[in-house]
């Protein structure tokens, strides 16, 4: 089959949606319906354990294929809690004393990770207080710091708002143990019957009451129906669906896709327009909202010749960048890249100013001159490679170290990944190199017929599982995401030199 056939009859699959998982389960929010019990005590989801059990690594943690720490530590620390609380086998217990292990050895090992997971300092002290209360012994004056940050963060969103209002603390509600009143939380759940559209959260919710199924049947059927679609667990956000349209839109307009497919493309636009309000979108329909999806849906709908007005973005505005959310401790370069890609959206008064705001920002948080990391990707290579597509039209000269750097760290079989070569991280380094070689200055092509190789050799875009890497309270994968990244490289691949 040709290359440009199986990339547009995989598209067309593509497009269809026809996979029961747009996120793949993680093992963290796994745990969370896996720990939910019957009234007379016995697991709700017995399966759930089994499955988890089947899930450790070599080294005794659970969690991610890749080996980043906040998402290791945190993942086989709630393990070894489920193990103290429900194992009964001999077996289980040389799984937790494994998973304890694993803990003692690694908890110094955190500062390792460019950034901390969704919650991180709010969630392992809630976490250790219920482990001491199982006398799991465990590394926690090593650990005790997090109890000070935890009483920071909490700070910035005082006790008597927390069940005020929808905040960005709803989706890690189970940090907030002990402290929950759930009469004002029931009044917080959404509309689908989940909390912050985070199914963790949702369980742990649920989990308060012995009656939870008749108590809050909706926040149930949420949770059923996600197990319903995929028997081995939840992922980390449900729904998602603007965050996939418009991620998806974004790497096929780079892997100039979009035009053959018109028509398989109208009910994505018009999705995301009839869900468009004046002050922007979230991740999913009727969540929380914020500047990173609602800069890509701009940009979607403008490319598709809609009209929009990107003034909202302007409430995201801070003194020497952009926020994603209010009360936001750390920002994000991915994000402010968005906001700069979507520029002329904005009224055109105001644009001088968010260039140069963004480009300055954006400039001085290169590592080393180099590459950037992001607190929604485990890899320096997804902030990089949108740097150097979204950077170079406004400052073409400050590229060439970050080009080099990509160049100079391709493995060996044509692939690029930080812990391990991956089609993703492949995808997405292909994708910015191939845009920089027909807009800015063409590269040695080389490199770019050893990447599309790996591609196309490895015959995967639509695989079960990708290695995850994207950042949440865990590290996860967004299945049709990566897949639009592949595809989106491989297309350009095609259009750039005909093979």
């Amino acid at each position: 089959m040709r290359l440009s056939t199986y990339v547009h009859f995989a598209l067309d699959e593509l497009l269809q949606m026809k996979s029961s998982h747009l996120i793949q389960p993680t093992d963290y929010d796994t745990f969370w319906a896996a720990r939910l019990t019957n009234p007379d005590g016995a697991l709700a989801y017995p399966h759930l354990l089994s499955y988890l059990m089947s899930r450790q690594h070599t080294d005794g943690s659970w969690g991610s294929q890749i080996p980043y720490v906040h998402d290791r530590l945190l993942t086989t620390l709630v393990m070894v809690l489920l193990l103290a609380r429900f194992g009964n086998r001999e077996h289980d217990q040389v799984q937790r004393l494994a998973g304890e292990r694993y803990i003692w050895q690694h908890a110094g090992q955190l500062h390792y990770d460019a950034h901390r997971t969704v919650g991180f300092e709010m969630i392992l002290p809630t976490l250790l207080t219920e482990a001491r209360e199982w006398n799991i012994d465990l590394p926690y004056v090593q650990l005790q710091h997090y109890e000070g940050e935890r009483a920071k963060k909490l700070n910035l969103l005082p006790a008597e708002h927390l069940f005020g209002t929808q905040t960005t603390a709803l989706f890690s509600l189970e940090a907030l143990a002990g402290s929950i009143d759930l009469q004002r939380a029931e009044d917080l759940l959404l509309e689908n019957g989940s909390m912050a559209t985070s199914p963790s959260a949702t369980a742990f919710f649920l989990g308060q009451v012995p009656d939870w199924r008749s108590r809050y049947p909706k926040s149930t059927a949420y949770v059923e129906e996600l197990l319903a679609r995929e028997y081995t667990g939840l992922p980390t956000v449900a729904p998602c669906d603007i965050f996939v349209r418009a991620s998806m839109l974004h790497h096929l307009y780079y892997g100039n896709l979009l035009a053959e497919h018109a028509d398989s493309l109208k009910p994505y636009y018009e999705y995301l327009r009839g869900h468009w309000r004046p002050e922007g979108v979230g991740w999913a329909s009727g969540g929380l909202r914020e500047s990173d999806d609602t800069a890509l849906v701009l940009l979607a709908l403008k490319r598709a010749g809609y009209e929009v007005d990107g003034t909202c973005l302007l409430a995201y505005e801070r003194k020497h960048h952009f926020a994603v959310f209010d009360h936001e401790r750390d920002p994000s370069i991915s994000a402010n890249l968005h906001i700069l890609d979507a520029l002329e959206t904005l009224p055109e008064q105001e644009r001088p100013r968010v260039r140069e705001k963004i480009l300055n920002y954006v400039l001085h948080a290169r590592r080393h001159g180099t590459f950037w990391s992001d607190k929604w990707h485990a890899s320096a290579y997804y902030p990089t490679s949108r740097a150097l597509m979204i950077l170079s039209p406004h400052v073409p000269d400050e590229m060439d170290t970050t080009l080099r750097w990509l160049l100079f760290t391709q493995h060996a079989n044509g692939a690029w990944g930080q812990y391990m070569p991956t089609l993703e991280e492949t995808a997405l380094t292909l994708l910015a190199l191939l845009n920089y070689h027909r807009t800015v200055k063409s590269i040695a092509c080389e490199p770019l017929h050893r990447a599309a190789e790996y591609l196309i050799t490895s015959e995967q875009p639509f695989q079960d599982r990708y290695p995850e890497l994207w950042v949440s309270k865990t590290l996860y994968a967004p299945v049709f995401v990566i897949r639009s990244m592949i595809l989106g490289a491989l297309g350009l691949y095609h259009d750039t030199f005909g093979k």
